[in-house]
């Protein structure tokens, strides 16, 4: 939570400097080098105090140097020179949220105890795709939930249908007819 706040400060300036173009392009290089933070050696690498604060700045510009980005090399030289160089997960994972909310893109997830074809999935993400006005993408995620749940977290939607609610529901309102 505490480094989305402080990516936070770096996107902000970022969308007013930049074009779509340019933080499209740097949203990918960001995500790139965000995947290295998924291994051990190299979180190590950049946490370890033996290793000057030049040679981790010096790493993260040769993985984003086949890009030839001038907005990327001063923004990794930025985070460098305030010792968030960690910071930049957050920073690819926010740069995304922040373009897909700009452009209207959502991504969500649909939970179920069975499986549900692509077809279904898809069909469901355009119907409240066009409900909200935006792009919806959706991926399935098997769980125990004895229905179907559909959430999009970025525009807080969350939509269920339980089988047991259902249940209770119909016998209330049989009873409630009688």
């Amino acid at each position: 939570m505490q480094y989305e706040l402080i990516a936070k400060r770096y996107i902000k300036p970022l969308f007013e400097l930049c074009d779509q173009v340019t933080l499209d392009n740097l949203s990918e290089l960001l995500n790139s080098v965000a995947t290295a933070f998924e291994s051990d050696k190299f979180i190590t690498i950049m946490r370890s105090s033996d290793v000057s604060t030049e040679t981790k700045t010096a790493l993260v510009l040769d993985m984003v140097a086949p890009a030839n980005s001038k907005v990327a090399n001063n923004l990794i030289k930025l985070l460098a020179e305030n010792g968030r160089l960690d910071l930049i997960p957050a920073l690819a994972e926010g740069l995304v949220r922040e373009i897909g909310r700009v452009k209207r893109l959502y991504k969500g997830r649909v939970y179920c105890d069975s499986t549900i074809d692509k077809n279904s999935i898809d069909m469901i993400a355009r119907d409240l795709g066009n409900k909200v006005g935006a792009t919806i993408s959706l991926e399935f995620v098997p769980s125990t939930f004895d229905g179907v749940r559909v959430e999009v977290d970025d525009l807080n939607i969350e939509i269920n249908f339980s089988k047991t609610r259902l249940n209770a529901q119909l016998v209330e309102h049989i009873l409630k007819a009688i």
